[in-house]
């Protein structure tokens, strides 16, 4: 398959680095020094050289022919990206994001092409403009968001060495992921702390159970079921330091809207625990603004 793909933070690395190896692949930055760097140098896979074609996004009306967008953005980054793609694409867009706030956005939107939506279960850092490490091997779950053609998808891209999986429920798929992300991430961050003590100390453990209560009530998910899911993945990440975390520590922008965001907005209640860490990470990250200028 022809395929580009869309952000080149380190999930946009990763798969465009593995799906090289069977695709023909296209890689769309942000910025000219970065598709100027990949192009020239390759991606660095754990220390292996992946060469590939690299552009900015602004060029994105070059690309003549593609048989499948892969949109790799952070969430905040998604309705940009989507502003220039929409009119453009002819073929299906999955989107791999972190939260539901593209979800809304999507469904609202007029186009006549396939949209398919993914969870990242692969762990991935990068290093620098050109390099990823492939921390964690595991799967993406794909489902259709709107149109039929994500079994098609997953029987093309899937391979051993880098997975995917059909899922039948977008929603549940999406929503899963969103509450261990609505527990986990607004915590790790506010405490400055590894994932694993969110069960160690108990306090953290009573207003994590809590934020999983809210979240599992505003997407109609079962609390019960929800809170053994959440806690598996905290012992399964113990030792982790959450992406809204790294995020406050190195004074970035979050994704909090569009996971605690997401929560308040579709609560059929009042969500307390939610708004008190939705509205800390966005007093920190101005904070870390302010602490920058």
């Amino acid at each position: 398959m022809r395929i580009t793909v869309i952000g080149a933070g380190a999930i946009g690395l990763l798969a465009a680095a593995k799906l090289s190896s069977m695709h023909q692949v296209q890689l769309l930055t942000r910025t000219n020094v970065q598709a100027e760097l990949i192009s020239a140098k390759g991606i660095r896979l754990d220390g292996e050289t992946i060469h590939i074609k690299a552009i900015t996004l602004d060029d994105l009306y070059t690309v003549q022919s593609t048989d499948l967008y892969i949109v790799c953005t952070k969430q905040y980054d998604v309705k940009s990206v989507w502003d220039k793609l929409v009119s453009h694409a002819a073929a299906p867009v999955v989107f791999l994001q972190n939260g539901m706030a593209h979800t809304d956005m999507l469904r609202s939107a007029a186009f006549d092409y396939p949209i398919i939506v993914g969870s990242v279960e692969q762990g991935a850092l990068r290093v620098d403009q050109q390099s990823v490490l492939h921390t964690g091997k595991a799967v993406i779950r794909l489902a259709n968001l709107t149109g039929n053609s994500a079994e098609m998808l997953v029987k093309h891209l899937h391979d051993p060495n880098f997975p995917f999986l059909l899922e039948k429920n977008w929603h549940r798929m999406l929503g899963k992921k969103l509450i261990a992300n609505a527990v986990i991430n607004p915590l790790t961050a506010i405490y400055r702390v590894k994932n694993g003590e969110l069960l160690e100390r108990p306090a953290f453990c009573a207003i994590a159970q809590k934020l999983c209560e809210e979240a599992a009530e505003a997407l109609d998910f079962d609390f019960a079921e929800q809170w053994v899911y959440v806690r598996q993945i905290i012992m399964a990440t113990k030792g982790n330091r959450s992406s809204m975390l790294k995020d406050i520590e190195a004074g970035r922008k979050t994704e909090v809207e569009s996971i605690s965001g997401y929560v308040q907005k579709h609560a059929k209640r009042a969500v307390p625990y939610t708004d008190f860490v939705y509205y800390s990470i966005l007093g920190l990250t101005r904070q870390q603004e302010r602490t920058s200028l």
